[in-house]
């Protein structure tokens, strides 16, 4: 591996020094903004369902193409993605009850770049009736 990266680097110096064109004033980094942080996250559990809602910045809603939504267990380290909205809200129907899930919830948007997550919220999901 090292000497495909030091041949790459070999590689490209000299195709910049062989096309002639002054690279000095080009941008080097990449430079990203994230979209805002959703906050205000919160779990309504009902039998074997939990909706969720969140808060965005009115401002900002113009630039985000969809919510992602997670399951999260901060335990074992484990974030899965279970869906995405373009809402502020959700509602995971695929639980089992007498059992505690985790969610959080990140903005994505709209080259499709995806934010910070949402500080994770718990729920008890009761059994159906």
């Amino acid at each position: 591996m090292k000497r495909l990266i030091a041949f790459s680097l070999v590689s490209a110096a000299l195709l910049c020094s062989s096309c002639g064109t002054d690279h000095a004033n080009l941008p080097t980094e990449f430079i990203y903004v994230a979209p805002p942080t959703p906050t205000n996250l919160a779990a309504a559990p009902a039998p074997e369902r939990c909706a969720l809602s969140w808060s965005y910045p009115a401002g900002s809603m113009s630039l985000v193409r969809e919510f992602r939504v997670y399951q999260c267990y901060e335990a074992y380290g484990i974030v899965q993605l279970i869906g995405t909205t373009a809402d502020t809200a959700f509602v995971d129907s695929l639980l089992v009850g007498n059992l505690y899930y985790c969610y959080t919830v990140s903005a994505v948007d709209t080259t499709g770049l995806e934010g910070w997550r949402a500080d994770a919220v718990c729920a008890f999901v009761p059994t159906g009736p």
